[in-house]
Order: structure tokens, then C-alpha cells, then sequence
């Protein structure tokens, strides 16, 4: 709470007024000096109980989503665009309140603080406050806080203080354009809970090759005597396509930067969105996740996770043989070193920050390579 000029005023003359009249035996000025600290005094008890009864809501149209094992749903922004925000500032109270100021405090790469007008409101009506901000930093962040500055009567006395804690928004690297390859869809296999399999998928869509654990019954003999290997049928659920992409963010001389974290990222996650709207199965390994995502809902979660990765090396997922295998790694010897624990039959993407020489003359939204979104390039496959 803070005095304005006014009550700065007020109270010095009031404080003057009451010295005086007990100093000079002037008992006419007692009154008035009483009365100038009283309206202080009453303008003060008027603020602090009216910021009492004053409620804010904050909205936003983001999409939002969770992953588990949380359950926190975040409102999804991607980075560089600009974000919507509505506040509605409700008088619950049964005193009116006068005009008053919203201060919108954003955390760190949500963008600059914003300041929104509110009129006088009287008991139970309401108004609402428009605001917005281009995020510029990739992780979760929003607003710290919003704070309510209210002017009691008369002007004598401000108080600010916090109306609504903190509202945190996922920041996502952008969602690029990418096509997935051609070649992914003739290699149908299956993502499971095994251990990495040096085995190999064939072109042929009923059958694959023989792992421990199959059952026996299924053996295709005639693939078997054909290729030299066992083989057994697909079971039906197998004849959903499936993709890996693995997110390594370590090189040798520690983490990569944070643009060169956030290049890698958009890769991964334009690939993952061309997969899920292909109706593929994802399956994503990063540094600290593991997870499957499934149908174009899940593009939302993918954009979260996004938000969600930090720095640090990946470990291989136990797994079966995918259809095609994305690799984002900073550097072109970690990418290989991560593609050699998979059978060189299945085709393999690479990216790496070799491909880019100035990452600060590049964007994320429309300059990044073309093989980045093509998939034309660093493919493993054993013809």
C-alpha cells in the first residue's frame, strides 16, 4: 500500500494541524487535523477491503494437453507466434470499486509484461481484459503472476497486490511441414517390450523374420525356404505401421546450445507429425521420455513434449524393428554410432547439425533444409 501525492499531502497537514492546535492552544484546528488522517485512514480500510473481494480468471483458445505419468494439462503456444491471453476482473464484493490497473508479469521467454485498464466495477459486474505475447523461448513458462493496482477514494491511497498466481503455458518449437518417406510403408513391423534385435523386416507384408518368443505355429515355411531365414506371419495387429525417432541432445564437448537443441527438436517433431498424420504409431525416446503416441490428437502431445525435453543423452528403447527410424543427433559420428544398434535393412533418417552451417542466419519457420522436411537424405538402407 503506498500514499499518493494527495495522502501524502493530507497526512502533513493533518499531522500539522493537531501540533499546532495542542502548541498554540488552538482547539478549532483539532478537528480538521483528525479529520484529514481520518479520510487517509478510511481511504486505506476502503482499498484493503475492496482488493479483498476482487476475483480474476485467467482463459486462453490454446489447445492443451498432458503426458504421462503427470496429469497436468498446459496450454500449448508455439514459439514466435503470438498468444491471447483474457483476464475477467469480477467485483464479488458489495462495495464498488474504483478504476484500477492489471499488471500482467510474464515468466522468462514468455515475452515483455503487459499493463490492462479496468473501469470502476460495481457489486458483481465485471470486465474483461485482453492482453497478448510472442513467446521466444522454447520450455514452460506464461505468467509468473498477475497483480491488481486499486486507487482509494478520494485518490489518497494505491494498493497493489497479487490478484492470481501463476499460469504456466508449454512453449513448443514450431511444427514444420514434412513428408514422410516412401519407402516407410512397404516394411510393415511392430514396436514391443523386447530387447534391440539385430533381425530385419522383409518386403513381404504378411510375414517377418522369426524372434525369440513367436510362436512356432505361425512359421510361413514357403518365406523361409525362399529367404533362407525364419519367418512367421504377421499377426493383425502388426499391420500397423510404426516409426522411432530418437532425440539425442549430448555431444563431445558437452550439451549443444540452445538453438541448436531447438533445430534438432523441430526436426524431430516435423517428422513426428508427418508420421501421426500418416496413421503411423510413433514411438519417441528422448532424454528422460519414452513415449508412444498414436492419431492426430496426439500431435498435441507431441508439440508438449517438445516443450518438456531438456539437454542430455539418449538411451535406446528395447524394441522390434520399426518401419523407419528418425535420428536427431548434433553430430553426424553420434547419429551413425546410434544407427549402427539397428538392422541396416530398415531405412534410417539422419539429422544432424553438419547439414547446417550458420545456425543465426537460419529460422525455424521457413528456412530450415530441405531434406529436413523431404526425408531425402543420410538414409541407411543395405540394397
Amino acid at each position: 500500500m503506498r500514499l499518493s501525492t494527495s495522502g501524502i499531502i493530507f497526512v502533513l497537514a493533518g499531522a500539522a494541524l493537531i501540533v499546532t492546535a495542542y502548541r498554540f492552544a488552538l482547539p478549532g484546528l483539532l478537528p480538521a487535523g483528525l479529520l484529514l488522517l481520518a479520510l487517509v485512514l478510511l481511504s486505506a480500510l476502503l482499498i484493503v477491503w475492496g482488493t479483498r473481494r476482487v476475483s480474476i480468471t485467467l482463459r486462453t483458445n490454446l489447445p492443451s494437453a498432458a503426458l504421462a505419468p503427470s496429469a497436468q494439462r498446459y496450454p500449448l503456444a508455439p514459439e514466435g507466434k503470438e498468444v491471447e491471453l483474457e483476464a475477467t476482473v469480477v467485483n464479488v464484493g458489495q462495495l464498488a470499486i474504483p478504476a484500477s490497473t492489471i499488471d500482467f508479469v510474464t515468466a522468462e521467454g514468455f515475452g515483455d509484461s503487459t499493463v490492462g485498464e479496468v473501469p470502476p466495477l460495481a457489486h458483481g459486474s465485471g470486465q474483461a481484459v485482453l492482453t497478448s505475447f510472442t513467446p521466444n523461448r522454447r520450455g514452460i513458462s506464461g505468467l509468473e503472476s498477475v497483480l491488481i493496482t486499486v486507487a482509494g477514494p478520494f485518490g489518497l491511497v494505491t494498493m497493489k497486490k497479487k490478484a492470481h498466481g501463476s499460469f504456466p503455458i508449454a512453449v513448443s518449437v514450431p511444427i514444420l511441414g514434412a513428408r514422410i518417406p516412401t519407402d516407410s510403408a512397404i516394411r510393415p513391423a511392430r514396436l514391443d517390450e523386447g530387447k534391440v534385435r539385430r533381425g530385419h523386416t522383409t518386403r513381404d507384408f504378411h510375414t517377418r523374420e522369426y524372434v525369440p518368443g513367436d510362436d512356432l505355429r505361425h512359421v510361413h515355411w514357403p518365406t523361409t525356404a525362399k529367404s533362407g531365414d525364419l519367418m512367421v506371419r504377421h499377426e493383425a495387429d502388426e499391420e500397423t505401421l510404426h516409426a522411432l525417432i530418437v532425440i539425442d541432445l549430448a555431444g563431445r564437448d558437452g550439451h549443444p546450445g540452445e538453438l541448436e537443441v531447438e533445430f534438432l527438436l523441430a526436426a524431430a517433431a516435423a517428422a513426428g507429425s508427418a508420421f501421426l498424420r500418416a496413421d503411423y504409431e510413433l514411438y519417441v525416446v528422448a532424454p528422460g521420455h519414452q513415449i508412444r503416441f498414436k492419431g492426430h490428437r496426439d500431435i498435441e502431445r507431441l508439440r508438449l513434449l517438445s516443450a518438456l525435453i531438456e539437454p542430455g543423452p539418449v538411451e535406446l528403447p528395447a524394441h522390434d524393428n520399426p518401419n523407419h527410424i528418425v535420428i536427431c543427433a548434433a553430430e553426424q559420428a553420434r547419429g551413425e554410432e546410434l544407427a549402427a544398434n539397428f538392422s541396416r535393412r530398415v531405412p534410417v533418417t539422419i539429422r544432424t547439425l553438419d547439414e547446417i552451417s550458420d545456425l543465426t542466419m537460419m529460422g525455424l519457420s521457413e528456412d530450415l533444409p530441405e531434406s529436413w522436411t523431404s526425408f531425402e537424405s543420410k538414409r541407411r538402407v543395405t540394397r
